[in-house]
């Protein structure tokens, strides 16, 4: 018996339709140098995000990586929207400039409080940010800059002046960052006591969480810790163990 054929009509039955697949956000760019109040920076002979930032684009050619030097809050306003409109969010931030507990020298104005640092910052939505500054990364300070930027997830800072000499572990963090895709926590404790054993620099690695309500305790803590550690490690014995009067 022949086999039967096919109605018309079902012959003619279309396929459905796959959905069409939803168009993702793009891929976020990986790093923004921001090189504040840049002519200071270079009278100081402190103007290292320009060389820092050739050279990681080097290093990493398929990397998305944008500089930003600024001089004035209008120049600043005009400079962030282009890098915004060029290459939208950044994964992490570099900052490089003046700052104390209580602000940062953004740009020429003058300094301006974290908050506000944070609002700038905001549109980028970083997850990493990297403190080239004095103070940066007092309990206070880093409260205030996670504050407006929802997405910021660890901020890597020094609780005290920092010098040039210092700066070698940050550099390091980025590069790991840039070519792990994320920042090894061994690693990094490793790379941050030695940096203390080797050059007396301190640099601080906070999250999210640690400067939220009920953490200010903890965070005062860290700041007398720091404070402590400054001094280097002999005071830090002489606090534990005092000398003994002659004598006694």
């Amino acid at each position: 018996m022949p086999p039967r054929r096919k109605s018309a009509k079902m012959s003619r039955r279309a396929k459905p339709r796959r959905p069409a697949a939803k168009q993702g956000r793009p891929a976020r760019a990986h790093l923004l140098v921001i090189e504040c109040d840049s002519a200071k920076l270079a009278a100081d002979k402190l103007n290292f995000g320009c060389p820092f930032a050739e050279l990681l684009k080097s290093l990493f050619p398929g990397k998305r990586i944008a500089l930003v030097q600024t001089s004035s809050e209008a120049a600043l306003l005009c400079d962030l929207a282009k890098v915004f409109e060029e290459h939208g969010h950044f994964r992490s931030i570099l900052v490089l400039g003046h700052s104390d507990e209580s602000g940062l020298v953004l740009t020429a104005d003058g300094l301006r409080g974290w908050g506000v640092v944070g609002n700038w910052l905001r549109q980028f939505e970083p997850e990493f940010c990297f403190l080239a500054a004095c103070e940066a990364g007092r309990s206070a300070a880093v409260r205030e800059l996670f504050a407006p930027i929802p997405k910021l997830r660890q901020i890597f800072a020094s609780p005290v002046a920092v010098y040039p000499q210092q700066l070698s572990p940050l550099a390091a963090l980025v590069f790991m960052l840039l070519k792990e895709g994320g920042i090894d926590e061994e690693g990094s404790s490793l790379l941050r006591f030695a940096n203390y054993a080797l050059t007396g620099g301190q640099l601080f690695r906070w999250k999210r969480r640690e400067s939220g309500p009920g953490e200010q305790l903890k965070g005062a803590a860290l700041d007398l810790a720091a404070d402590l550690l400054a001094r280097g490690p002999r005071s830090i014995l002489e606090q534990i163990l005092p000398r003994t009067r002659p004598g006694a």
